[in-house]
């Protein structure tokens, strides 16, 4: 056994925006932690207090403190005041995350795996419960314990199949049920559920290891979700059984397996050896006749193993767990859509998000990156700056904010992108994320109409006054999607087709006009008058480049 004494704390953060690391040593002393470069440990974040908690060693272990801080201590999403950290912790001040990390001294950290061995499903020593039962009468008798007893049923295979809840005390019950809705009801995303969930098995099971999955039909993967010990994450790799876990998923039934390392028919004796298990229990995740997952807990210690009331009462809680995970993913899709929602709205019109959105692939849109035949536009405005200069700078902001909202809104009328602004000027692309066959004949039209709508905001008879406008367009292939760091990702594109398109308007067009190059002038050239400019040599360019100015639209 490892001597307390020779173990150490660290408490990992990540900023959440720049992605830097910091790591706070622990060691055998007191000390505060906060924003304040008085304490000892300074932690700079908006949501942490000047002095925000105590951190103290005592009885071999660690303690931390809340010091009446504005935001709270919160240990695995439950707020403390004062509590022991274990090792896998996650602490939360303010909205500041820290993973707690207890090791021996000069010990490599540990990462948390799971092994599925496969092996043979004893029928000796294990117990079975059926979920329909228990998940109906809990929805229908709001967990009274007289009408939760005499669930059992007889097993065709001989195994002892017993489900009444008069084993279990209707109180403890009662109390379990409402502790568990109580705390799962105010969990606000899916990975705060299923750490709520294992912390709820902890709580009230003699379990020492365990483990939940999420299972989808469409994508059978039994990864772990969220894993534990009772000490905390696991150094080692947690080996469960397959078929323990199979049976679970396919039969709806919770299991309880005692004493697997004296049934021969656990399966060969190295793999038994090998997972040391004394007693393990497995529940679905169920609601309404579908699993969506399965909690797994096992104890290696020999003495005080599982008993039916922990397989009634894990089962009650993969019931109630069942419906939070169902509605902690609901809320996450819901959050997932809003943010793109908000994220689309930045760059395309409200019909063009609507139809993002209730596309076949909208769920894994995700704003990805891919090639594309787009249409890329450029506009420049000439004149702002020599207005702007006998202007004071709130009438100029007006000015700029009234120009670009009105060309922005010509863009989205034809399902254009609004990609970025640019001091005065604008850049746009159509084709993409949505794709269209037309997309350089709208970026055209919407050069006309962006010239049109520009005239209209220029006072009449004020000549000298006026803004213009300058326009490249360019069309070809180009990379679109979310482009930039971790912390900060645009939807943009990139491609020699946006460099040609940006050439055309800084060095080939004049004001009042519309250029394009020649790949766009040969998808538009029977639906708008151009004149050809000959050959030009760009600015960064080895080949020579034949643009045309368009003219109008053709009355053809």
């Amino acid at each position: 056994m490892i001597d307390p004494k020779q173990e150490i704390c660290h408490l990992h953060y990540t900023d959440t925006k720049s992605g830097d690391e910091l790591t706070f040593v622990v060691e055998n002393k007191d000390g505060i932690i906060g924003r304040s470069s008085d304490c000892d440990w300074v932690l700079n974040h908006e949501s942490v207090s000047r002095a925000h908690a105590q951190l103290s060693r005592r009885e071999e272990r660690w303690f931390i403190t809340d010091l009446e801080s504005k935001n709270g201590v919160r240990i695995n999403t439950f707020r403390v005041q004062e509590e022991a950290i274990r090792d896998g912790d996650r602490i939360d001040l303010g909205t500041a995350q820290l993973i707690v990390e207890i090791k021996p001294v000069d010990s490599p950290t540990g990462s948390g795996q799971v092994q599925f061995i496969e092996n043979e499903l004893p029928n000796q020593h294990t117990e079975i419960f059926e979920m329909s039962g228990l998940s109906s009468l809990l929805v229908a008798s709001g967990q009274k314990p007289s009408a939760l007893s005499g669930l059992g049923q007889a097993s065709e295979d001989g195994t002892k199949e017993r489900g009444s809840l008069a084993q279990y005390e209707g109180d403890a019950m009662i109390r379990l049920v409402s502790e568990a809705a109580e705390a799962l009801i105010s969990c606000e995303s899916l990975d705060q559920t299923l750490e709520r969930i294992l912390a709820l098995v902890f709580n009230n099971l003699p379990a020492e290891r365990g483990l939940i999955c999420l299972h989808d039909e469409e994508n059978p993967s039994r990864q772990p979700n969220v894993m534990r010990t009772k000490s905390g994450i696991p150094d080692e790799p947690i080996q469960v059984s397959s078929n323990i876990v199979s049976h679970v998923l396919e039969k709806k039934q919770a299991l309880l397996v005692r004493n697997t390392l004296t049934d021969d028919r656990f399966g060969a004796a190295q793999s038994v050896i090998m997972m040391d298990i004394h007693s393990a229990m497995c529940a679905p995740l169920y609601r309404e006749d579908r699993v969506a997952g399965f909690i797994y807990v096992d104890r290696q210690s020999g003495n005080e193993p599982f008993e039916t009331e922990h397989l009634l009462a894990l089962s009650a809680l993969a019931v109630i767990s069942a419906v939070a995970v169902e509605t902690a993913v609901l809320r996450d899709s819901i959050r997932h859509e809003q943010e793109l929602r908000s994220r689309l709205a930045r760059y395309s019109s409200p019909t063009v998000v609507d139809q993002i959105l209730k596309g076949p692939n909208s769920g894994a849109l995700d704003m990805v990156t891919d090639e594309r035949e787009i249409t890329v536009l450029f506009a420049d405005l000439e004149g702002f700056t020599a207005l702007a200069e006998n202007l004071p700078p709130p009438d100029v902001i007006r000015m700029l904010n009234r120009v670009f909202e009105r060309l922005t809104q010509v863009v989205f009328s034809l399902e254009g992108t609004l990609d970025k602004f640019q001091g005065d000027g604008m850049m746009a692309f159509f084709g993409a994320p949505l794709a269209m066959p037309d997309h350089a004949e709208r970026a055209v039209k919407a050069a006309l109409q962006m010239q049109k709508a520009l005239d209209e905001l220029n006072p009449e008879g004020t000549e000298e006054n006026s803004i213009r406008m300058r326009i490249g367009i360019n069309s070809g292939s180009a990379v679109v999607g979310d482009i930039g760091s971790p912390q900060r990702k645009d939807y943009t594109v990139i491609g020699d087709v946006v460099n040609t398109a940006s050439r055309l308007e800084s060095e080939v067009a004049r004001s009042g006009q519309i250029i394009v190059g020649e790949s766009t002038w040969e998808r538009v050239r029977s639906t708008f008058d151009c004149e050809p400019l000959g050959e030009l040599q760009l600015k960064g360019k080895q080949k020579k480049v034949s643009p045309f100015r368009v003219i109008r639209l053709s009355q053809n």
